[in-house]
């Protein structure tokens, strides 16, 4: 079944107007017209609608809720900007899985680097987001949130209930040990292609962070995230 956002207005009295893209998708490319059936997204919400009306755009009428799949687990990705497209890839695939926040962090071996006013960017992330999350039936839409420096991020480690920094030379730590269903806040920080030196992880254990392996191979900056991501909603209880 289709899935569309409501509009800002939300649902008044039953009835739910589409964004305006989603209803130009809905009743030029998908063809879609009255009595059809759709999911629909609003205020973090699902629900099961039909089209009603298509005299200005497209409006819904809600038929009843939808269990929403969001985890209880709320994951913020601090991802080491990547270069080339692979930005795209992390922002689409660790939505699919379930991140909640995605900021990209400027750190000392980033071969690409991303300014805080690029304003393009950051839109583009964000609508990747968007596709992805309405792909994902998550009705709610992760933030691409403007980089930040590493400077910033041992300061962001303390307002979490756990924050993981999966390392290649990490030893004693483990995502099963350290993750479970009383775990609802998790920071999971990443290094770009170069990695991150011991210099650029010990300010992050100093404030609290845990250094974790994933194991005995080496991921790619683009699949680390999302690795650790489908762990983390394992070991928390969200894959069943």
């Amino acid at each position: 079944m289709h899935r569309f956002f409501a509009d800002e207005s939300g649902i008044v009295d039953g009835i739910a107007r589409l964004e305006a893209g989603d209803a130009s998708h809905a009743l030029r490319v998908l063809r879609l017209g009255v009595g059809d059936p759709v999911h629909l997204f609003c205020g973090g919400e699902a629900y099961l609608a039909e089209i009603c009306d298509i005299s200005h755009g497209a409006a819904v009428r809600v038929l009843a809720p939808v269990k929403s799949p969001e985890a209880t687990l709320r994951v913020t990705l601090y991802q080491g900007v990547a270069k080339g497209d692979k930005m795209d890839y992390i922002v689409q695939k660790c939505t699919e899985a379930g991140a909640a926040r995605v900021v990209p962090v400027n750190m000392p071996r980033c071969v690409a680097r991303v300014d805080a006013g690029d304003d393009k960017k950051l839109a583009r992330w964000n609508r990747i987001a968007r596709e992805a999350a309405k792909q994902a039936f998550r009705p709610v839409t992760p933030e691409v949130a403007p980089p930040i420096g590493m400077r910033q991020l041992p300061g962001l480690m303390q307002k979490h209930q756990l924050a993981l920094v999966p390392w290649e030379d990490a030893r004693d730590g483990a995502l099963r040990q350290l993750i479970t269903p009383a775990v609802t806040d998790l920071a999971i920080v990443i290094g770009p292609e170069g990695g991150m030196s011991p210099e650029d992880v010990a300010p992050l254990l100093e404030a609290g962070a845990r250094a974790v392996t994933l194991g005995p191979r080496i991921f790619r900056t683009e699949t680390a995230g999302l690795a650790a991501i489908v762990a983390a909603m394992a070991f928390s209880n969200n894959l069943e």
